[in-house]
């Protein structure tokens, strides 16, 4: 009968023990950044994640693919764009630096876009386009950074490589003004507009 105490007093023990760390580490997680609106758990966050912060919200890349640049922001909000190339339902950003080597380069980031826009998949986009030590050089690691209806530049409703792809490459390789436009119908789209999107909208940084 004592054995059999013991037994139980032991069971209890580790079961109070164990209760204790599933306890510890329930409160360890939920130490994240909060504020009157939202409260986010720590093990959502990865280590060194800039905290939620604006007058709105504003949403670190760093919760994604740094390397993803483009934004979608307005006097309301700023979305920063690590993680939203993956999500189902919002609205996929403009990407230039399709391989993730945070340079935007004609020969290998444009040429691996225009492809695309050919319709072409596979080695059949990134052969002879991949930059050494980019992180991203397989079609399987580019392919979800290729959003071909952000890339509408001229602002007709479709995205082609006549059109669309050509400006794009005459940008990236550092034509400026109607040398980007000239032979092609921008659909009402100036160099000046077209300069503001790729800036603002898809992580470039084109001279005027």
């Amino acid at each position: 009968m004592k054995n059999m105490c013991g037994v139980r007093r032991s069971i209890a023990t580790i079961a109070m023990a164990f209760t204790t760390v599933c306890s510890a580490s329930a409160s360890a997680s939920a130490a994240g950044p909060t504020s009157g609106n939202y409260a986010l758990p720590s093990s959502a966050v990865n280590s060194g994640v800039a905290v939620m912060t604006s007058s709105n919200f504003k949403l670190s890349s760093s919760l994604g693919d740094t390397a993803f640049s483009a934004r979608q922001s307005n006097i309301g909000f700023v979305l920063s764009s690590g993680f939203w190339h993956s999500v189902i339902g919002v609205t996929q950003g403009c990407v230039l630096d399709v391989d993730g080597n945070l340079a935007i380069s004609a020969t290998t980031d444009g040429l691996m876009l225009l492809r695309a826009m050919l319709g072409l998949t596979g080695t059949a986009v990134t052969v002879g386009a991949t930059a050494p030590g980019a992180p991203r050089t397989s079609w399987d690691q580019i392919a979800p950074f290729v959003h071909l209806a952000a890339l509408d530049i001229d602002g007709n409703g479709a995205t082609t490589a006549a059109s669309d792809g050509v400006m794009l490459l005459r940008a990236m390789f550092g034509l400026t003004g109607t040398a980007v436009t000239d032979g092609i119908a921008p659909g009402g789209q100036t160099w000046a507009t077209i300069r503001n999107y790729l800036n603002t909208q898809c992580g470039g940084s084109f001279s005027p």
